[in-house]
């Protein structure tokens, strides 16, 4: 994804769809499109991903919550997306283990679970990664041994499927590209192109998150901050998630709010404080809603709140309530483990841009269906869903910009090609070969076996590249910190090959060390000085990288001084 060429052909061609928004499904949508062999340009006003799609539960799965909502077409196609990702892209998508506990308490009985877990299969033709099965409590508590005993009735074992976000993100928008679609990120749109009533494109100006301008002349090429442009398109798709709303007015769409955003908030906590080796849904002791705490490597992923949010999407960020409620309900299921808030390494919140219903729903009982809207001829909203079924949103909107364009005279395009293409660095099957393949190419270079692993999975069969840089140049194989196991080289390769153009970039969403580690100024200043190295920054450019990041870290870190007060009171 060379930047250079992107921004000129953005500046320079015509198109027939322009897809605004590059989260998942805006990646997906211009997959999709390019796909078909459509003229194709995405923009992303932030980074690829930098919304909810990099700050999610980081799960694929077919939704078994949904089968109380009655939801049945909701999770027929999420556990059909489910299967095609896993065939698509086996580096980024893994399957993973999942115990329900029930307890006597809880709203959920074991027939009930019996029922749904057979309807559950069932919905996947029973082509699920495994079969079902139903636990006595006594092989609930073989399996996870810290569990709660008081109160236990069972269980149910069943599979779903882990994912990195970001990294999907990442993936879907270079299939894009290497499709033949034109991709930028941090290019806003200012206003919508009609000509007669009808979207004909935008007009765009590139942006920076530092507020000032892009370097001229550096390795990218950039043109500076604030350079506007239009771009030409038949249909545009807007797929802007939380800002979906805010998108629309900016385009001159005059309309009742089509969304009921609502926040979710994650942390991690050190996997040996809990002590469970599988992942582990259950309903909170509080208050019964759908809860996970799942395994991530040697930390514990714990989420999710579901809070409904009115504030502007950027602003969002863990509360110390949101964080609270997560440890006092992880504790409750598991007894011994006593997290408190300095077991917090860190915390995340995204904004779910659900559809708008009943206002009288409960936030968890808003549906997770998403809905595609025709705001005025050409110009298309694709909003709600979830992450396991971007893919097939993105061909759905797809499918109705063709009908504008049949309409406009093109010549019908092929059909969607994106279920049976495998994204880059997922076409050869299972990683864990390449992970293999790779340390015994690295252990001379003095990478460990965790940095290979994890190379391996965010990159798949195109983690050479990532190798490569570490064998040409031996600054780029250490850690970026000792407890990640994140390599200089992974930041270059970020630079060259995936976009990565400020440190945030590379620290919150091409790598996670920003979510994953106490020692996060050690990370941003590592990372800083390989990317001045990279772009011939000046030191002041390099330090004000290095603030931008620690600021987005710290709205992230607010909840730890509501935590204090909350205790002091």
């Amino acid at each position: 994804m060379n930047r250079v060429d992107q921004l000129r052909r953005l500046r320079t061609e015509s198109f027939d769809v322009l897809v605004i928004g590059g989260g998942i499904t805006g990646a997906a949508a211009a997959r999709d499109a390019a796909s078909r062999g459509l003229r194709t340009a995405l923009v992303e006003a932030r980074d690829f991903g930098e919304g909810t799609s990099s700050r999610s539960s980081r799960l694929v799965h077919g939704g078994l919550r949904y089968l109380e909502q009655l939801e049945f077409d909701l999770v027929f196609e999420a556990s059909r997306e489910r299967g095609t990702l896993l065939r698509i892209a086996p580096h980024l998508v893994r399957p993973l283990e999942f115990l329900f506990p029930l307890y006597r308490e809880g709203r959920v009985g074991r027939r009930t679970m019996t029922a749904g877990m057979w309807l559950y299969d069932a919905l996947s033709l029973f082509r699920n990664i495994e079969r079902h099965q139903m636990l006595s409590a006594k092989d609930v508590l073989w399996r996870e041994p810290t569990l709660a005993p008081d109160g236990l009735l069972g269980g149910a074992r069943y599979f779903d499927a882990q994912v990195d976000d970001a990294r999907l993100v990442l993936a879907t928008v270079r299939s894009a590209c290497e499709m033949g679609a034109a991709v930028a990120n941090r290019v806003a749109v200012a206003t919508l192109l009609s000509e007669d009533g009808r979207a004909r494109g935008a007009s765009v100006r590139q942006t920076s998150p530092l507020g000032r301008s892009v370097r001229p002349g550096g390795a990218e090429g950039d043109a500076e901050a604030g350079a506007e442009w239009d771009v030409r398109a038949e249909v545009v798709v807007n797929a802007t998630g939380p800002w979906s709303d805010e998108t629309a007015a900016l385009c001159g769409v005059s309309r009742r709010r089509l969304l009921r955003p609502t926040r979710g908030t994650h942390i991690h906590v050190r996997r040996d404080r809990i002590g469970h080796e599988r992942a582990l849904i259950f309903e909170s002791p509080l208050d019964g809603r759908i809860m996970f705490v799942l395994p991530w490597g040697d930390l514990s992923l714990i989420g999710t709140t579901d809070e409904d949010f009115d504030g502007p999407p950027e602003a969002v960020r863990p509360t110390g309530a949101d964080v609270r409620y997560l440890l006092d309900s992880t504790n409750r299921l598991f007894p011994g483990a006593m997290l408190a808030g300095a077991d917090v390494i860190t915390a995340w919140a995204g904004l779910r841009p659900l559809v708008a219903g009943d206002s009288d729903q409960d936030e968890d009982a808003v549906s997770r269906e998403h809905v595609i809207r025709e705001e005025l001829p050409g110009l298309l909203t694709v909003a709600g869903g979830k992450l396991t079924s971007h893919r097939a949103m993105g061909e759905e909107v797809i499918d109705r910009a063709v009908e504008y364009l049949i309409e406009a005279g093109r010549e019908g395009p092929r059909d969607s090609g994106t279920a049976g293409s495998p994204l880059p660095g997922g076409d050869v099957g299972e990683a864990d070969g390449s992970a293999e393949a790779l340390e015994h190419r690295a252990r001379p270079l003095g990478i460990d076996r965790a940095a290979c692993e994890r190379i391996a999975r965010a990159h798949g069969t195109l983690a050479d590249g990532v190798i490569e840089l570490a064998e040409l140049r031996p600054e780029l194989r250490g850690r970026l910190v000792p407890d990640r196991p994140y390599i200089g080289a992974e930041v270059v390769y970020a630079v060259r090959e995936e976009m990565g153009r400020h440190v945030e970039d590379i620290a919150f969403r091409r790598t996670h060390v920003a979510f994953e580690t106490s020692d996060f100024g050690t990370a941003v200043g590592r990372i800083a000085a390989l990317m001045r190295a990279e772009e011939g920054w000046d030191e002041s450019r390099e330090g004000a990288e290095v603030e931008r990041a620690r600021a987005v870290r710290s709205r992230n870190e607010l909840f730890r001084a509501e935590l204090d007060r909350e205790v002091a009171r």
